[in-house]
């Protein structure tokens, strides 16, 4: 899936299912029996799910949608594998499916309690025959098929093997930067100081000085999960400091740290359950178990699993992604006083940038209730939402006026972040091509070449693509013996 979430969008999931018949051996006879059946119902069910399970919370169902398509549509459809019925080989018939998945499903994906196998968000697709056999077609009358038919069922149904759907949801860069694959955005922000402790008595810098710092803070506007750092800008500006201010006030050091949240619940999301049309209670566990659910949920059931801790709706998960030998602490270069920065007539209409690259870890080796701590992308579920925050801190130091005391004061704020995949379009190098063998392609095989991503050929409201650079063909009238050959040609299908 391309973009965000949106319960307004689908992607298409086609493909086929595939319909064999095979005659059996005859105990009594050499020859196989014919195979023949009426084909009843033929349908295809698309299914998603999503489970939690966390030693605070207990475990946790959810199904997030259900998409069923009947695949015949009319009159039953007769199968049968007569003149083949001695072939090794089955007689197979394809039946072409397309499914149209909501946009505002979430990824595919694991997290929960891995002590006893990690819970996750899952999507699958289920298909289901249902036919009826049709013995006239038996070669003798004393087969063993003949004999067993009064005792069994005519209409029987058999069930596809369980095929798994990984559903994963890309972002493409909507502009290029040097710095990073995403624009930066601007972020005027009201730094709040620290709250004090108790019991602690120490000055502070005057509120009516603080009040004067303007702060902006830029970071990019989403982050792939392949960078390796990421880029900062925080910009300052005292404004109505007059000068005797600013000589006192000085700006020594700045941190930045980049955190994770994961939220588990045991209960589905009022916002998750107003934005997005998941199935409703009915449809829901107990009252229609899961198709594949998790095999801790026979001891739930039963009342037999019990957490280790008193139950919670929910439970967080949060750590940092810094790499463990960088401590996101930055010290200003110089004296400190930033805000004399620029002309002497007017400093208060100048910024003082500060710039860096915050390192992100790659990998994380950390694991705890839940697992492995790695970078996941920003999203949100109906039991598990994932959120990323820019923490910055700035210490700031004030000469106070009638004393030789220096008061610090630490300014904090936080910038919401978030992580994206983006799609990865490798392109073989030309040794590569060269060194590539030749592959004749069969006749059978229509999609050889990938196709296209959606956004590529249409509008996120469903219209088409078109590329307004490519002129249109000059009008050139017919010729006047192309009118004759069109006239004789009409005049001879009339006759006929």
């Amino acid at each position: 899936m391309y973009g965000d979430a949106d319960s307004s969008s689908a992607f298409s999931l086609a493909g086929y299912i595939s319909v064999s018949l095979t005659s059996p051996i005859s105990m009594f006879n050499r020859q196989r029996a014919i195979t023949h059946l009426l084909l009843q119902s033929l349908t295809i069910t698309f299914e998603g799910q999503s489970e939690t399970l966390t030693p605070r919370t207990g475990y946790a169902p959810v199904r997030l949608c259900s998409i069923t398509r009947e695949l015949l549509c009319g009159e039953p459809v007769d199968l049968s594998n007569e003149g083949h019925e001695d072939s090794d080989k089955p007689c197979s018939w394809n039946v072409v499916f397309d499914i149209p998945v909501p946009g505002w499903l979430p990824t595919s994906s694991v997290y929960g309690d891995a002590s006893v196998g990690a819970a996750g968000t899952r999507y699958a697709l289920y298909a289901t025959a249902t036919f009826t056999y049709l013995d006239e077609g038996s070669s003798s009358p004393f087969s063993f098929t003949n004999f067993c038919a009064p005792f069994r069922s005519r209409v029987r149904t058999a069930d596809a093997r369980t095929c798994p759907i990984t559903l994963r949801r890309f972002v493409e860069p909507s502009a290029e930067s040097s710095s990073s694959a995403f624009p930066m955005s601007l972020y005027i922000v009201d730094a709040q100081r620290e709250p004090e402790t108790e019991g602690s008595v120490q000055s502070s810098i005057p509120p009516d000085v603080l009040k004067k710092i303007h702060v902006i803070a830029s970071i990019p506007s989403a982050v792939t999960m392949n960078e390796s750092s990421l880029p900062f800008v925080l910009r300052l500006q005292g404004k109505d400091l007059d000068n005797s201010e600013r000589e006192r006030l000085r700006v020594t050091e700045f941190s930045v740290d980049v955190e994770q949240v994961e939220v588990y619940r045991n209960t589905s999301s009022r916002d998750h359950l107003h934005r997005y049309p998941i199935l409703s209670q009915r449809h829901q566990p107990p009252n229609v178990a899961l198709r594949d659910p998790h095999p801790i949920h026979t001891l739930c059931d039963t009342g037999l699993y019990m957490t280790s801790e008193p139950s919670k709706a929910s439970v967080n998960r949060q750590f940092s992604l810094l790499p463990p030998s960088e401590s996101g602490l930055y010290i200003v270069s110089g004296d400190g006083r930033v805000f004399t920065h620029g002309s002497s007539t007017a400093p208060d209409e100048n910024w003082y940038i500060l710039e860096t690259k915050v390192p992100i870890a790659t990998e994380l080796c950390l694991a705890d209730w839940a697992g492995a701590q790695k970078r996941r992308i920003t999203e949100n579920s109906p039991l598990f939402s994932v959120r990323h925050f820019v923490h910055v801190a700035i210490r700031c130091e004030y000469d106070l006026p009638d004393s030789e005391e220096t008061v610090h004061e630490r300014l904090h704020f936080s910038l919401p972040l978030k992580y994206v995949c983006v799609p990865e379009f490798a392109t073989p190098s030309e040794d590569a091509i060269e060194r590539q063998p030749s592959v004749e392609l069969q006749k059978g095989c229509p999609y050889a070449q990938t196709l296209p991503a959606y956004s590529q050929l249409f509008h996120t409201n469903g219209e088409r693509k078109i590329d307004y650079s490519i002129p249109l063909p000059v009008y050139e009238p017919p010729s006047a013996s192309a009118l004759l050959t069109s006239d004789h040609n009409v005049d001879q299908q009339t006759m006929f």
